[in-house]
């Protein structure tokens, strides 16, 4: 019976960290798990932030065509679980395209899961992992990534306001579960994996059964996505001006990055 891992999100909760740590040890974990990043069924990622940013009948059964097109092309005959390693699972980050929160999330598991069932059949050992965070840094996390990819003008507090119930993981979960019952869904907050060896990545680690003596050998990164201090103001400021849309960014890219030459250079002993 193949297991199958699905971690699914959510944004802004270490899914960049877990997902660099798999690329980057690819040939260390390839004789024991077949992991899959989001290239690997991008048709499948696009398909759920459609339907998250417009959840309509048509949009949600093209969820179901691609997993399924995924699942069918798995070697039914190789022994080693299965991952599938994307945020995007659960479609877009809220505070974008209109999106609030992530009400789209249960529907989406729910099609991922039937079509997994349909394909690999009701033997399936298929388990749904998520990563969460404390609501008040996920809110600051979530706000400097908007920031940067979009020109919202609320302030942070704002910002906060309106999104608090995207922060409600912990019901969230609850629909998901409910959605894909009868199997298991698991979350871990980001805070609870602070101190474990292999950070974010250690859960599906032990979902997917990787020995200790492989573990010991992966290479881990430095945390993914830091924000560099003092840039919350200006790209706020950069999104409220009269510039059109294609110069914001351009400067807003700018500054990143010379903010975080700056802050390379600061680190060095």
């Amino acid at each position: 019976m193949v297991r199958v891992v699905i971690h699914a999100g959510f944004h802004k909760t270490g899914t960049t960290s877990v997902q660099t740590t798999a690329r980057d040890n690819a040939a260390l974990l390839r004789p024991h798990a077949r992991i899959y990043l989001k290239d690997g069924f991008r048709n499948l990622t696009d398909a759920a932030r459609t339907y998250s940013a417009k959840p309509t009948p048509k949009a949600l059964d093209a969820v179901h065509d691609h997993a399924h097109a995924f699942f069918r092309q798995l070697d039914r005959n190789d022994p080693r679980p299965v991952a599938l390693l994307s945020e995007d699972l659960s479609g877009h980050l809220p505070g974008r395209h209109g999106i609030a929160d992530y009400r789209a999330a249960p529907d989406l598991m729910a099609q991922v899961a039937a079509a997994c069932v349909a394909v690999l059949g009701d033997g399936v050992d298929l388990r749904l992992r998520f990563s969460t965070r404390a609501a008040d840094p996920w809110l600051r996390s979530a706000y400097w990534q908007i920031l940067r990819s979009a020109r919202r003008t609320e302030g942070p507090e704002e910002f906060a306001r309106i999104f608090a119930p995207a922060a409600d993981f912990d019901a969230l979960i609850t629909d998901i579960a409910r959605a894909v019952a009868p199997f298991p869904v698991e979350a871990t907050a980001l805070e609870d994996l602070r101190d474990a060896t292999e950070g974010p990545i250690t859960p599906i680690l032990d979902l997917l059964e990787i020995p200790p003596e492989t573990r010991a050998k992966l290479v881990l990164g430095a945390p993914a996505n830091v924000r560099p201090e003092g840039l919350d103001e200006v790209f706020l400021a950069l999104n409220r001006c009269g510039l059109p849309d294609g110069k914001v960014a351009m400067l807003k890219k700018t500054t990143l990055r010379v903010a975080r030459r700056l802050q390379e250079k600061s680190d060095k002993p």
